[in-house]
This record gives structure tokens, sequence and C-alpha cells, in this order.
């Protein structure tokens, strides 16, 4: 059977031409490179990084959202809900049933007005008035029905997330491949001293590389 792949395989690409980096090993060390670069170094800048450099990186950036990321992510998520609401707020569905909502309300007051004027008969002034409380709660129940699927996915995944980060241990002392792999989608090596973290829910995190001599 063919060996697992390595839990940095197809996480990690070049910020400079957008190219997987691949693992090789040189004399017992393990480095990530870009392909374009392995081919034809003249092609890409991106210099290769030892494998080192990147889990001591993510070491890093664990213990910073561990202790210092709960405050961050929770007000991330508050933003995403507030600009999300804004945003369906003004959407034609929605602007289309606060129109019926509106409509209904005005019937109703014009019938009620009607019936203090003896205008109505009281038999049908109670079919009239059932039959717009009936248009109005249909009309409201659609629009938080509209409110409840227009569910965003970048909320769900920040509170993943924090879900993940509290459960996970107060201190990493050496690369842990599931909680990489649950916390990380993707690497970006930004130049030679620094690399992107994008996490599941989207944001990013850069981390200054320091180069060993």
């Amino acid at each position: 059977m063919p060996p697992p792949p390595h839990p940095l395989s197809r996480k990690i690409v070049c910020g400079h031409c957008g190219a997987f980096c691949k693992r090789k090993k040189t004399r017992g060390t393990a480095y990530w490179i870009c392909q374009t670069h392995n081919k034809n170094a003249g092609s890409c800048p991106t210099m290769q990084i030892p494998e080192t450099e990147i889990t001591e990186a993510f070491l890093r950036i664990y213990f910073t959202l561990k202790h210092h990321g709960d405050q961050v992510l929770t007000r991330l998520i508050q933003d995403l809900q507030t600009a999300k609401s804004g945003k369906l707020l003004w959407s034609e569905d929605i602007v289309e049933l606060n129109k019926q909502i509106a409509d209904i309300a005005c019937q109703e007051r014009l019938l009620a007005q009607l019936k203090q004027q003896a205008v109505v008969d009281p038999d049908i002034f109670i079919f009239q008035r059932n039959q717009l409380a009936e248009q109005r709660r249909e009309a409201k129940l659609k629009k938080s029905r509209i409110l409840r699927s227009e569910d965003d996915q970048t909320v769900q995944r920040t509170q993943e997330l924090l879900d993940i980060l509290e459960d996970g241990p107060d201190l990493l002392t050496t690369f842990d491949e599931a909680l990489f792999s649950e916390l990380v989608e993707m690497i970006t090596i930004q130049d030679n001293s620094t690399i992107r973290f994008r996490l599941i829910n989207g944001l990013e995190l850069p981390e200054h590389i320091e180069r060993k001599k």
C-alpha cells in the first residue's frame, strides 16, 4: 500500500507564481519548494523553506489563536452576522415581503376605521380581519424562512474554529497533524520571509519566517 499523503501536501502554494510546493529531502532535511522554482530557479524567486520553519510557524499561530483569538473570532462572527442581516434586508424577496406586510397593515387599519364608522357588517369585518391576519402571518413566515436559509458559511466555519480551539490543548510543543488539518485550509509563501496561513473560515494570518543559518 502507498504511504498516506503528507499533511502539508497540496496545502502550500507559491504566492509569486501560484504553483503548489513539493516536499523534498536534502541531506536528511525536509524542505518545501515551489515546483516552478524547482524546475527553473530563474522562473520564480521563491526559495525552498525547511519544513521545520513551517511547522514552527503553525505552533506560533496556534498559540496566538488559542490564547488571543477568542475575542477576535467572536467579533468577526458578530460583524459577519450584522453585514449579512443588512444585505438580506435589501434583497428583492425581503423588500417585496416587507411591502406586502405594510400593505396588509394599511388594509387592517382601513378595516378598523370602517368598523368604527359602522360601515361594514360585523360578520364581514371578522372574516376580512381573519383573512388579513392570515396573510400577514404567511408573509412574516416567508421572511423568517429566507433569513434563516441565507446562512453564511463563514459564520459557521468561524464557530467551528472556535470550538476546535476550545477543545485543543493550551500549548502545542510539537506539530499536530490533526489540529493542522482541522484549522488550516492553505498556506501561501508570500515571500522569502513571510508565509500566510488561511484558516478554514477564510481568515488569513501572516507569520514571519526566521531563516536559520
